[in-house]
């Protein structure tokens, strides 16, 4: 039984990276409207919903139409099955009120999953740069969208240098919502120093750390690595997520009420908790 602490911490917190079914890829835990009610009956105020086979813009909206949910908000991961780096599905998915749009996860190059034969080789083996180390022109094209509809550009599963191109244009072109995506994670490509996180933040980018991947079938990354990284990068400039969803783990909620609890245990204080799960998404995602 969890005490009244992290009671207090889930009213209004927000779920900023968790799956949800019906997902094409892969069996999930529980469907969205299932997620969202579960949010609510502790008070959460959002949750993000992440799908790596379609934008989620259109089932945010219905969920908040029509299920008795937390906020439920959309975004799009350019992989594979949207046509990768693909202007017009950022474009659709902005008009459906999606506010985060996700660089390529399982397609991303860097990425050493999903990989198993030749065919998924050649298409899930998108990069954002082209052989002079430029950023390629859809890439400028999604980056125009995502500046004009005040969108949050989170890197997926794509590599250290990929990251710091396309923040670096990101800078010039004016966005201002960035987020790195699992920079401690090596089981999806990435997993930066303390140097470069601390340098990131520094042009203005959140560092998103996942509970999955301190899960036994996941990447097993010690909560003191957690620890380390936050403390020397700042509070301000981190957010806590689950990226739970998956067949083999707790529910999302169960999981999100577990990482406060050892977050609490590993010395943060209610204050600087409530900084990661909710002030930070929320000035991002304008709520």
């Amino acid at each position: 039984m969890f005490n009244e602490n992290i009671k207090i911490l889930l009213r209004g917190a927000v779920e900023f990276h968790v799956h949800f079914a019906p997902d094409g890829l892969t069996k999930r835990k529980i469907d969205a409207f299932e997620l969202l009610r579960e949010a609510k009956s502790v008070g959460m105020q959002a949750v993000v919903l992440k799908n790596k086979c379609f934008g989620t813009g259109a089932i945010a909206q219905l969920a908040n139409n029509y299920n008795d949910g937390a906020l439920a908000i959309g975004g799009i991961t350019l992989d594979a099955s949207v046509g990768g780096l693909n202007p017009e599905a950022v474009a659709i998915e902005a008009n459906l009120g999606s506010k985060i749009v996700w660089m390529p996860t399982y397609s991303a190059q860097n990425d050493p999953t999903h990989k198993k034969n030749e065919k998924q080789r050649i298409s899930n083996n998108i990069s954002l740069l082209d052989q002079n180390s430029k950023l390629v022109p859809q890439v400028i094209e999604i980056l125009e969208i995502i500046k004009e509809n005040n969108m949050i550009l989170a890197t997926g599963h794509i590599s250290r240098d990929e990251i710091f191109i396309l923040f670096e244009e990101a800078e010039k072109i004016g966005i201002d919502k960035l987020v790195v995506n699992h920079p401690l994670t090596p089981s999806v490509g990435t997993r930066l120093t303390i140097e470069d996180q601390i340098a990131l933040a520094g042009m203005g980018a959140y560092m998103d750390h996942c509970w999955v991947a301190t899960m036994p079938k996941h990447s097993q990354v010690p909560v003191l690595d957690y620890v380390e990284a936050i403390r020397a990068v700042g509070v301000d400039k981190c957010i806590f997520s689950t990226d739970f969803g998956q067949i083999h783990n707790p529910t999302p909620l169960e999981g999100f009420q577990a990482m406060v609890n050892s977050l609490l245990e590993h010395g943060f204080s209610m204050e600087e908790i409530q900084i990661m799960v909710k002030d930070n998404p929320k000035l991002l995602l304008d709520l």
